[in-house]
Parts: structure tokens; C-alpha cells; sequence
């Protein structure tokens, strides 16, 4: 995007703040967005703030961790939702599938305090009679004047009713929460990159089988599990591909990824994590393939570029 361009996008509007319920949390701390405007038809920008001391998604290397990126696009999708679409409360989205890369030079921790831009573009919008449905969206991630990094997603979107059919028995949170297996125990936190295991969502598997783990799901986690939910959160998920990769990657840096949501993780049933090799991708970087499956089923994949 052009300097010029630039200046266009980040010129004064009237914006609309961002209320927490709009972002689906419940630790006001774990609001990153702060601010939407409409600069045209389909095209917002959203401004917000990443702390530099998160308690979960903190800095490596110097850099910001690029998970701040992927949950500011998850808050994007229901605020959107709700501010733009005039959603309900109790309506649901659900990612589709999503991806995303950064620039780790643009992502460098500064002492300067600076504003997160995300520019918006939304198209393929899906409506049944008056309804909104879904839609995609394309997202550049400006840090200060600095494009640090793009996304990529579909979501879909259904009201209270419909997703109680959908989901059968397991529409009811507390109860799915009540069912949820115990978390085992976690790998090194070192091996995923972590300093806590409390942050470790990896649990090894009987035999210790090379490239596969356990999903670890823990429902006291303050940030995974902001509030009640009747399966396994998508940043759950990413986070469980992240933590796959490094383990196999050894010390590697994140990049971005591409990911597909097929199925509901459940909590009442073991989920297996499983990553192959990285395999170079022709640019100085490496690619691992990561899924989720349960019930012998594959419900999530993710190609991890480190």
C-alpha cells in the first residue's frame, strides 16, 4: 500500500467506540480493539492498542507475538457483526477458515506507544431474506505507520435457534464445559515455547509418539477461555498448531498461517494434534503441516509457516 494511500485510510473520521460485548469478552483487559470507522461501502478501519506485557500472547524475540494479530481479527468478526450487521447478542459466528502473515522487522516492540489500524475490506456478504449470513474478509495490519502484517477469513454467522439444532445437545455451554475431559499433563513448556506450563496446550500420548500430542483444554485458562463456550475456541485451536510447530520446528519464529476449521472440536472427547515435518518452502522458510482429529475424524488443519 502506497504512502499516499495510507494517508487517505488514517485520515480523521467519525468513529464509533467498540463495546466489549461487541468483541465477545469479558476481561475488559482482553479488549484489543478500541475504535471502528466506515470509510466506504464494505471498507472499515479499526483502530486498537496491544499491550507490549500480555499476560498470554507475549513478545519473542523482540517482536510483537503475531497471536495478537490472529485474536484482533477474531474480535473484528463479531464487532462487525453486531455494529455493522445488526446481529443479536445471541447469534453465533464461527470462523470458516482463516490465515494471515507478518513481517517480523514490522513487528518489533517500540518504546514508542502506537496505535494498531486494521483496514477492513468485506466482500462475498451472505444474507437469507434480511438476514446476515457471513461473509469474507481481507485485512491489512498497520502497527504505527508500519504494514505489519495481512489476514484472510470467512465466517459465518447464525441466530440463537438455528445453531441450538445445529449443535444438538452440545449447545448448552455450562453443560459441555461440566463434560470436559481433565487437561493432562502438559510437554515442556520450553519445547512449545512457553515459560508456564498453565500456557501449554499440548499433552504427549501414550508412547510418546514423535509429531503427535493430546489437545490440553483447559477451561480455567483466563485467556483461552475468557468465557463459557460448547467446544474448543478457535484461538485455542491456532494456538495448539503454533505449539505443534515449534515442537517440531525447534527454535523457530512463527510467520503466519492457514488454517481450516471443518468441525466443532468437542471438550468431552480426546483430541489428537498431529504435525509432520517441515518442509522448506523455497523462500528461507519452513512449512508444517498441523491437524486436529477426533473421532477419527480430521476437524481442523493448519499449514504453520515458521
Amino acid at each position: 500500500m502506497s504512502v499516499s494511500v495510507l494517508s487517505r485510510e488514517f485520515q480523521p473520521v467519525q468513529q464509533s467506540q467498540v463495546h466489549q460485548w461487541q468483541v465477545h469478552k469479558l476481561r475488559s483487559e482482553e479488549v484489543l480493539l478500541t475504535a471502528w470507522a466506515e470509510r466506504s461501502p464494505g471498507r472499515y478501519v479499526l483502530t486498537g492498542r496491544w499491550p507490549r506485557g500480555h499476560a498470554f500472547y507475549r513478545p519473542t524475540r523482540g517482536a510483537y507475538d503475531p497471536m495478537l494479530l490472529a485474536e484482533s481479527v477474531r474480535q473484528t468478526v463479531p464487532l462487525l457483526s453486531h455494529a455493522v450487521h445488526d446481529v443479536p447478542r445471541a447469534y453465533k459466528q464461527a470462523w470458516e477458515h482463516f490465515s494471515f502473515s507478518v513481517d517480523p522487522l514490522a513487528s518489533l516492540v517500540t518504546t514508542v506507544d502506537e496505535e494498531v489500524r486494521l483496514v477492513v475490506t468485506c466482500s462475498d456478504v451472505v444474507r437469507r431474506g434480511s438476514r446476515f449470513a457471513g461473509m469474507t474478509m481481507d485485512i491489512d495490519v498497520h502497527l504505527g505507520e508500519r504494514l505489519m502484517g495481512s489476514a484472510h477469513t470467512r465466517f459465518n454467522n447464525q441466530p440463537a435457534a438455528v445453531y441450538r439444532r445445529l449443535r444438538g445437545s452440545y449447545a448448552d455451554a455450562e453443560a459441555a464445559l461440566a463434560n470436559c475431559l481433565p487437561a493432562g499433563p502438559p510437554v515442556d513448556p520450553h519445547r512449545v515455547d512457553r515459560t508456564s506450563p498453565d500456557d501449554v496446550v499440548l499433552s504427549p500420548v501414550a508412547g510418546g509418539r514423535p509429531g503427535r500430542w493430546m489437545l490440553r483444554v483447559d477451561p480455567a485458562h483466563p485467556v483461552l477461555f475468557d468465557h463459557a463456550v460448547d467446544h474448543a475456541p478457535g484461538m485455542l485451536l491456532l494456538e495448539a498448531a503454533r505449539q505443534a510447530a515449534h515442537a517440531v520446528g525447534g527454535s523457530a519464529t512463527v510467520f503466519g498461517m492457514r488454517t481450516h476449521f471443518a468441525r466443532y472440536v468437542e471438550l468431552d472427547a480426546p483430541a489428537v494434534v498431529v504435525a509432520g515435518e517441515p518442509v522448506p518452502d523455497g523462500t528461507g522458510r519452513r512449512r508444517v503441516d498441523v491437524s486436529v482429529e477426533q473421532h477419527g475424524v480430521r476437524v481442523f488443519t493448519s499449514e504453520v509457516t515458521i
